[in-house]
């Protein structure tokens, strides 16, 4: 982190202190005359332009008739603090400003290197109250990454939503102006993309095995939930016999009939494969995704179906588990995630700038800024 404060001033921090100076300093020309009303401290937060601002360092310039030169000694114009190098979730008002925030002095915060954010908390904030601070942004605010729906810390399904970039909440403020130079890159963070759809379950089929039941002379009945196919007969396999013996005292055996069995059936169920995970959904683009994939992942295949058992074959056949869907991409800066065809959505973009009480200005285009911007 670097931010240094610099300042139109201190003036007057020794040596003689004369009108046309004060002029020239505070009036800001060379020419003309100047008077002592317009010398007094002026201490309106809606006055744009004061000649002589509030100003911590200008406490001593009196607001009324008392005016004395003698109170210039170390007064400044203007304050500036500039930012360079990298920061992360950068707080404009916890600055130096040496409580002149929420006073009239005309101040500029100068972001000239990248301040970013990896949380759901915007890359740089201001909430302080403030008069008369312009933000002019020469380098980067870039908004935090979407993580995908399924995806640590993420929503089970839904993407989560993108990071804002600038963020400006402050209440009771005045002429707050975000000034974007044609380098700049205030960008919101992209929505991440939603979780693919859990692949469909496989439709359940039967299975089913035949077997023989053996009777007597009479045909068996099939077991208590199995289809009677109907009897068949086993010829030559006699179920009885008995001696029968003629006049002349020879004897031999009579069959009484061939026994009987009964052709059974046995079908259950078997069931169809389970549908394939869904794929998680891709990241969005962000301070934390600068380069990396937006991509989803794919879905699980599905699971096989059931099989057969105790010698059986299928009758209906089942079906095999659906392949779950793709995870959706990821959206681009300022953009939502993709949506999937699973019950919740893409992650909404990250603004650019967001809050109240601010206007911009500036280079304005797809280059300096993408996301919504206008409060």
């Amino acid at each position: 982190m670097a931010a240094t404060v610099t300042k139109a001033g201190p003036y007057f921090a020794s040596g003689e202190i004369s009108f046309s100076s004060l002029r020239t300093n505070f009036k800001e020309t060379s020419s003309g005359s100047i008077s002592a009303s317009e010398l007094r401290r002026n201490t309106s937060v809606t006055d744009k332009n004061p000649i002589v601002p509030d100003a911590t360092e200008n406490a001593s310039i009196s607001t009324g008739n008392n005016l004395a030169i003698s109170q210039f000694r170390n007064s400044i114009k203007y304050y500036y603090i500039t930012q360079t190098g990298t920061d992360t979730n950068f707080d404009i008002g916890a600055q130096s400003w040496n409580s002149n925030l929420n006073k009239n002095i005309l101040k500029w915060m100068y972001m000239n290197g990248t301040v970013g954010s990896s949380t759901s908390s915007a890359a740089a904030i201001l909430s302080s109250t403030a008069h008369n601070l312009t933000i002019d942004v020469s380098g980067s605010i870039l908004g935090s990454s979407g993580r995908g729906g399924g995806t640590a810390g993420a929503p089970a399904i839904s993407g989560e939503s993108g990071g804002n970039g600038l963020n400006i909440n402050s209440s009771g403020a005045n002429n707050i102006v975000v000034f974007v130079r044609n380098t700049a890159n205030i960008f919101g963070g992209g929505g991440g993309g939603e979780r693919g759809k859990t692949g469909a379950t496989g439709a359940n089929g039967t299975c089913a095995f035949v077997q023989y039941f053996q009777g007597g002379c009479g045909c068996p009945g099939c077991p208590g939930g199995w289809q009677d196919l109907g009897c068949g007969q086993n010829y030559g396999n006699h179920c009885s016999r008995r001696q029968q013996c003629g006049c002349w005292g020879d004897c031999w055996w009579q069959s009484n009939g061939d026994t009987r069995y009964n052709n059974c059936k046995f079908v259950y169920s078997v069931s169809g494969g389970l549908g394939g995970s869904g794929g998680n959904g891709g990241p969005g683009r962000g301070y934390n995704n600068q380069s990396g994939s937006l991509s989803g992942a794919a879905g699980a295949l599905g699971g096989a179906k059931g099989t057969c058992t105790s010698g059986g074959s299928y009758e209906t056949t089942p079906q095999d588990g659906g392949n779950g869907e793709t995870g959706g991409n990821g959206g681009d800066y300022g953009q939502v995630g993709q949506s999937t065809f699973n019950t919740g959505d893409g992650g909404a973009a990250g603004r650019a700038i967001s809050g109240s009480n601010y206007s911009v200005t500036g280079t304005l285009n797809t280059n300096t800024i993408k996301g919504l911007y206008n409060p």
